[in-house]
């Protein structure tokens, strides 16, 4: 079985948090009208910062063999309230990053609230 490796940056914009819970997901998103299937998840619970520097989070999660046609990426969603939906103050890799990728950096973009 494959492994996907890598890390998640936290910087500063991100402000600072506690107990949070960071979800790495590898996705299958072959069909552009289809939801995402996804291959493989890992959460990270209880993750605090302190918003003062740059953080690196590393992640390794082993992920089912997919054929290399396949369009096959790496999100990853720090989940600050803990119910795994996308609320405002989470944040989300806004980039697809192809897992074939080595190693990954994956870069978060906060979700500003309306």
């Amino acid at each position: 079985m494959p492994e996907v490796q890598g890390e998640v940056v936290l910087t500063p914009m991100l402000g600072s948090f506690q107990d949070a819970t960071l979800r790495v997901r590898v996705l299958d998103v072959t069909e552009a009208d289809a939801p995402a299937g996804p291959l493989a998840e890992l959460a990270l619970p209880a993750l605090s910062y302190d918003g003062s520097a740059e953080r690196r989070v590393p992640f390794s999660l082993p992920s089912p063999a997919w054929d290399p046609r396949r369009t096959v990426i790496v999100t990853a969603h720090l989940d600050r309230s803990g119910t795994g939906e996308v609320e405002a103050g989470d944040a989300l890799t806004t980039r697809a990053e192809p897992a074939s990728q080595d190693r990954l950096t994956l870069f978060l973009t906060p979700i500003r609230g309306s």
